[in-house]
């Protein structure tokens, strides 16, 4: 039986960077691959959403029934939204987006304290918390 998402969840991610995109899905297993532009259900090929990209499986390489638009809002943000077809995934449509933001903001900061001088010896998300571990480099 087909779960395809039809609602926009409420976790959204705005503006994002796309190698922080990139990052984040890595973290969870997956590469993003902006070359399909269609998502298909897991049981049936003949259904279809039109997508931004899609999202690859790393353990397998094979393409997953989750995909991605970057749409703007009426304030000019880009938002972030996801669709596709949840059934036997491990997460439903607002879990999934809920664990993406938290990979997501897990990079980000990762990535601002590397540039503002810290060294990170230790980063990894436990349950939904964030822990990183750093030492501020000598000036």
């Amino acid at each position: 039986m087909s779960n395809w998402l039809r609602a926009r969840v409420s976790t959204q991610i705005k503006n994002p960077k796309r190698s922080l995109f990139d990052k984040a899905c890595e973290e969870m297993g997956y590469k993003p691959d902006y070359t399909v532009k269609e998502v298909h259900g897991a049981y049936s090929f003949d259904e279809s959403r039109p997508v931004d990209c899609v999202l690859r499986s790393l353990a397998t390489g094979k393409v997953t029934t989750i995909g991605f638009h970057f749409n703007r809002n009426e304030k000019k943000e880009v938002i972030l939204s996801v669709t596709g077809d949840f059934f036997m995934m491990p997460y439903d449509g607002e879990t999934f987006m809920k664990r993406l933001a938290m990979h997501y903001t897990h990079v980000q900061l990762c990535e601002t304290l590397e540039e503002q001088g810290y060294t990170i010896e230790e980063s990894r998300i436990k349950e939904d918390e964030i822990v990183l571990v750093g030492a501020r480099m000598a000036a």
